[in-house]
């Protein structure tokens, strides 16, 4: 090892770590991707799954696939599993956002009432648009909550024990008020409670995986954009005030990316838990603190946690199938709740 790489990996612990956890993280998405095409109720052996994409994208080196697996393959679960990774992806990388703009490990969309404020605008949005109109209507209600935990922000400092408990104060109004809304409204056209509050991509179409992707991507732009800032974040608001940051400009900016992309999210899958609160949590301790790197890999972490968890509501108890946000609580709630101890021993 030369001096320079010494002296590198001294200044940086975790640089080791980042060498292998991006190429891990990849292999465990493409063993995802093929389960999530493959298995189900109705098997597709891999030399078809591989023929139906190679057929769609104009390459055909491999046998000709029969229309049950094209149907199956390209028309129900291709977009299915693309909308898994896209919400997954999102919601962890919001939570690592958050958690970063109010200096607070425990900060998630969802604990903060943002996914539940979404989803009332989602379910009224689905009885008039169907579920472009979903999506819309929580990207709107979605971005309206995350005005409400900017106003719980507003000042020159915030308490971290004030915002997330205002943030599951507000979470809990409004999950029941979507509650009220979605037995009010004509059940022909909006989803039943259960898909609001624990989610499901049963319904995933590649109509609402396109329309979810757009605002997804400006939003995940900015949020991936001020991954500098929140660096300083992390230092003390004062600090970042200090360096010439309008800290109060940057609040507002990136809680209106995360209502926007949240609201998308919620409003094609329903709200999914524990996602955004525990990802980022894992990552960080993998990445180091720096968020261009924290960011990215909880991106991909996100991704295969959502998607490995609708492998798993699709086969665990078939014919029937589970909530995926049943899924990811049922993990994720324990696996936090170890992580937290192992932290507190430490």
């Amino acid at each position: 090892m030369t001096a320079s790489s010494e002296s590198t990996h001294d200044s940086d612990p975790y640089a080791n770590r980042r060498r292998w956890v991006g190429p891990v993280v990849g292999l465990l998405l493409l063993a995802v991707a093929w389960g999530a095409l493959s298995l189900g109720a109705v098997s597709v052996p891999t030399g078809e799954v591989l023929g139906v994409l190679a057929h769609k994208v104009g390459i055909d080196v491999f046998a000709e696939s029969s229309a049950q697996a094209e149907a199956v393959v390209w028309g129900l679960r291709m977009p299915r599993m693309l909308l898994a990774f896209t919400v997954g992806a999102t919601l962890a990388l919001t939570g690592g956002v958050l958690q970063g703009l109010l200096r607070n490990n425990l900060a998630d969309p969802h604990l903060l009432g943002i996914g539940p404020g979404a989803a009332i605008g989602a379910a009224i949005g689905s009885s008039a648009g169907g579920v472009q109109g979903a999506i819309a209507g929580g990207v709107a209600a979605g971005v309206m909550s995350a005005f409400a935990i900017r106003r719980l922000t507003r000042g020159a400092s915030i308490d971290p024990t004030r915002i997330i408990l205002s943030g599951v104060a507000l979470g809990a109004a409004l999950s029941a008020w979507a509650g009220f809304i979605v037995f009010a409204a004509d059940r022909a056209t909006v989803p039943p409670i259960e898909f609001w509050l624990l989610g499901s991509l049963a319904g995933s179409t590649w109509r609402a995986f396109g329309t979810v992707i757009v605002f997804v991507a400006i939003a995940a732009t900015v949020m991936l954009a001020s991954a500098r800032i929140l660096d300083i974040f992390r230092l003390g608001e004062s600090d970042a005030r200090h360096l010439g940051i309008d800290v109060d400009l940057v609040r507002t900016v990136i809680l209106i990316a995360v209502g926007a992309a949240v609201g998308a999210t919620v409003g094609a899958a329903g709200v999914i838990a524990f996602v955004g609160l525990l990802v980022p949590f894992v990552v960080i301790r993998f990445t180091g603190p720096l968020h261009r790197h924290l960011l990215v890999v909880s991106l991909a972490g996100g991704a295969l946690f959502v998607a490995a968890s609708d492998l798993v509501a699709r086969l665990a108890i078939q014919p029937i199938e589970i909530p995926v946000g049943l899924v990811t609580a049922a993990v994720g709630g324990p696996v936090f709740l170890w992580l937290l101890t192992r932290r507190r021993d430490a």
